[in-house]
C-alpha cells in the first residue's frame, strides 16, 4: 500500500516547471500583443497625415498638458531627423538641447486652442496655460480654428447641469409633471422616460406576480425555505427546536380543523393481538358493569384503527374512549362513558383554543384534579383537540375523554336551544369562542350535573363535598361570582335561571356579559326572592380565597422569584396559608399566559404542588 502511495506522488520539481511554462505562455502572448499593435499604428500612420485638420480638433483630442497642440510626436520627430543626417557619429548635448528649442518655437505657433472637452463632466474647459496671463485671449471663440476644417460638426453645449445628449434633452422637455419623473403610469399616458424599456418591465413584473400567486403556501412549512424554521444547533438544515415544532403543530392543526369524513382502512398488522388486549385491560380496570370479553370480540376491529393514530369528529363520531363505539350518537357517548366503570364525580372542561397551547401548566391543572380524584370522569369539551388527545393519561388508568359538543342534542329542551340552529352565524362573532364555553359549561352541569372547572385551576384539595357551589371572585364585593368553579346537580334551578338569562339577555359584542356578569346579575336576584331558604340550598357561595386565593390585580408579581428575604418570607406564609385554606388556584392564565413562572416563585410552588408528569417543565 506505501509503494502504490509513493508510486502516485507528483514529481519534486513539478511545480516549478509549471510555474516556468506560465511564465513562458506570458511572454509569448505579451509578445504577440505587443507586434500586433506596433504593425495596427504604422498602418494608420499615414490616415493620420492626411487628416491633420481632424488632428487638431480639441474636441476628438485627449487633453495633453505638456503637448496638447502638437501634431507629431516627438520620439517620431527624433527619428526621422536621425537617418537625415549624414554624419553617423553622436551628437553633443547642445546640438541636441538646440534642436529641442527650435522643435519648441515651432510647436508654440502651431498651437491653435486654449480649450479642451472634458469627457467625465461632458463640458469644455479652458486649458492650464504657461503663459502669463497678460497674454491670455480671453474673448476667443471656441470655433476660431474650425473654419479651416473641411468637417463640420454639430454640437449642443451647455453649463454643468445642462444635459448634452439631444435625446435625452428631448425626452426632458416631455415631462410635465412629477408623475412622469417618478415613471408613473397614469391612466393612458406613459411617462416618456419610459420609451423603450417599459412596456418590457411591466410585463416582467406582471410575471413574476403570477408567478408568485401559483406557488405553493406550503412552502412556508419548509425548513430549507423558511428560516425561521432552522435550528442552526439541530442536525442539518431540518432540525427544529421546541418552539419551531409548537409553530409547526399550530399551522399543521389550522389544516386539520375540518377533517375529511373518510374511513380508515383496517389495519391487521400494527398491533399484535396480545398488545391490543392489554389496552383494552388498561382501559377496563375499573369497569364493574360490561364484560371484557364480550366487548373484545364486538370491537375490536374499531379498536385497532384508534390505535392506530389520531382521532378526529367527523360528523359521525362525536367522542373518543377505548371500550365504546365509534358510531355513538353526542349523547349516547356521554350516558355510555358515565356508566363506564366507577365514576366517584363528573368533571367538565372546555377547551376551544389550539392544541399546541394545551402546555404544561394546563397538563398540571389535569392532573391535580386526576391527583385527588383518580376515579372521577373527566370530559373535555372541544371542537379543536383531537378524540385521543389525552390517550396517555387513558392508558395510566385514568378516565379521560374528549367530545365534541352536538349543541342540538346538548342544548335540547332548555331555553338556550335556538343557538344550535344559528351556529353558522354565531361562530363568526368576535368573541365566539368565550361565550361558546360559557353556554356549553351551563348546558353541560344542567343536563348531567358534576363539576366545572376552568382548565387554569390548579385542585389543592378534594372536591366531593361541595355542591351547588359557585365562589366570590374578590374580597371587595360580596355579590361578584366567578363561574371558573361550579358545581351543580342535574337540572339544578340556578343553572336553569342563568340559561333563560343567557338567552334573554344575550349581546355578542361584550365579552363578560355572558359569564361572570351573567352570574352576578342572576345570583343577586335569584338569593332576593320570596322563597330565599329554598334558593340558598341551590345556590352557596364560597368565600373569595376557597377558588380565588390570589386576585387578577396581583397574580403576575408571584410568577417572579422573590428578590429579598422579606419578600421570600412574606411568600412562604402566603403559600402555606392557601395550602391550609384554598380548595383550589386560579392562574389566571388569560392575564399570565405570555409569563414562565420561575423556579422559586409562588406560582411555581402551587402548580407544581400536585403533579403526576413532573418532569414536564413548565
Amino acid at each position: 500500500m506505501l509503494r502504490k502511495l509513493r508510486s502516485r506522488r507528483r514529481p519534486r520539481y513539478g511545480t516549478h516547471i509549471c510555474a516556468l511554462t506560465s511564465a513562458l505562455l506570458l511572454l509569448l502572448s505579451v509578445s504577440i500583443l505587443y507586434i500586433r499593435l506596433s504593425s495596427d499604428r504604422h498602418s494608420d500612420h499615414p490616415t493620420l497625415h492626411q487628416s491633420d485638420s481632424l488632428t487638431f480638433n480639441p474636441l476628438l483630442e485627449d487633453p495633453d498638458p505638456d503637448d496638447r497642440n502638437s501634431s507629431d510626436d516627438r520620439i517620431d520627430v527624433l527619428d526621422d531627423t536621425l537617418p537625415d543626417d549624414p554624419d553617423p557619429r553622436v551628437q553633443d548635448d547642445d546640438e541636441i538641447f538646440r534642436r529641442l528649442d527650435s522643435d519648441e518655437d515651432e510647436t508654440d505657433q502651431s498651437r491653435v486652442s486654449k480649450y479642451y472637452f472634458d469627457h467625465a463632466q461632458g463640458v469644455i474647459r479652458r486649458a492650464f496655460d504657461k503663459r502669463s496671463i497678460d497674454q491670455w485671449e480671453d474673448y476667443s471663440t471656441f470655433d476660431s480654428n474650425w473654419e479651416k476644417s473641411s468637417i463640420s460638426v454639430n454640437l449642443a453645449f451647455g453649463s454643468d447641469d445642462v444635459v448634452l445628449d439631444d435625446n435625452v434633452r428631448r425626452k426632458l422637455t416631455k415631462v410635465n409633471g412629477i408623475e412622469d419623473a417618478l415613471l408613473l403610469t397614469v391612466g393612458a399616458r406613459v411617462s416618456p422616460l419610459k420609451e423603450g424599456w417599459g412596456n418590457w418591465f411591466e410585463k416582467k413584473s406582471d410575471f413574476l406576480r403570477r408567478d408568485k400567486m401559483f406557488k405553493s403556501n406550503l412552502e412556508s412549512l419548509n425548513p430549507l425555505n423558511n428560516p425561521f424554521l432552522q435550528d442552526p444547533d439541530g442536525a442539518g438544515v431540518t432540525g427544529l427546536t421546541k418552539g419551531d415544532k409548537m409553530i409547526r403543530k399550530r399551522i399543521m392543526s389550522e389544516f386539520k380543523k375540518v377533517p375529511f369524513s373518510t374511513e380508515k382502512p383496517l389495519v391487521h398488522n400494527t398491533l399484535s393481538k396480545s398488545k391490543v388486549e392489554s389496552e383494552i385491560k388498561i382501559a377496563e380496570r375499573r369497569t364493574l358493569d360490561d364484560s371484557v370479553s364480550n366487548f373484545r370480540t364486538r370491537n375490536r376491529e374499531g379498536i385497532r384503527c384508534e390505535f392506530s393514530g389520531e382521532v378526529y369528529a367527523d360528523g359521525k363520531r362525536w367522542g373518543y374512549f377505548p371500550g365504546l363505539h365509534p358510531r355513538l350518537s353526542f349523547s349516547n357517548f356521554m350516558d355510555a362513558f358515565f356508566r363506564k366503570g366507577k365514576c366517584s364525580m363528573r368533571v367538565f372542561m372546555v377547551w376551544n383554543s389550539p392544541p399546541w397551547m394545551f402546555s404544561v401548566r394546563h397538563q398540571r391543572g389535569l392532573e391535580s384534579l386526576l391527583f385527588h380524584h383518580p376515579d372521577a370522569c373527566v370530559v373535555f369539551f372541544s371542537e379543536t383537540l383531537e378524540l385521543n388527545f389525552f390517550d396517555g393519561y387513558v392508558k395510566d388508568g385514568f378516565k379521560v375523554a374528549v367530545a365534541m359538543p352536538n349543541l342540538d342534542e346538548l342544548l335540547k329542551d332548555t331555553p338556550t336551544h335556538e343557538f344550535a340552529s344559528v351556529w353558522f352565524e354565531w361562530r363568526k362573532t368576535k368573541f365566539y369562542p368565550t361565550h361558546y364555553s360559557e353556554l356549553i359549561r351551563l348546558a353541560a352541569l344542567y343536563k348531567y350535573g358534576g363539576i366545572y372547572l376552568d382548565s387554569d385551576v390548579i385542585v389543592l384539595k378534594p372536591l366531593d363535598s361541595l355542591s351547588n357551589m359557585v365562589g366570590l371572585e374578590d374580597e371587595s364585593s360580596a355579590s361578584n361570582l366567578n363561574g371558573a368553579v361550579m358545581t351543580f346537580r342535574k337540572h339544578s334551578l340556578f343553572i336553569m335561571e342563568c340559561m333563560m338569562e343567557f338567552y334573554a339577555t344575550y349581546d355578542d359584542t361584550n365579552l363578560r356579559w355572558n359569564g361572570a356578569d351573567l352570574l352576578t346579575r342572576v345570583g343577586s336576584k335569584f338569593l332576593q326572592e320570596e322563597n330565599g331558604f329554598k334558593n340558598q340550598m341551590e345556590l352557596k357561595l364560597q368565600p373569595f380565597f376557597a377558588f380565588f386565593p390570589i386576585s387578577r390585580k396581583n397574580i403576575t408579581r408571584y410568577f417572579t422569584q422573590p428578590a429579598m428575604d422579606a419578600e421570600k418570607a412574606d411568600q412562604d406564609v402566603l403559600y402555606q396559608k392557601i395550602l391550609d385554606e384554598a380548595l383550589v388556584f386560579h392562574f389566571w392564565n388569560s392575564l399570565t399566559s405570555g409569563l414562565v413562572p420561575e423556579a422559586e416563585s409562588l406560582a411555581a410552588r402551587l402548580i407544581d404542588q400536585h403533579c403526576i408528569r413532573c418532569s414536564d417543565v413548565l
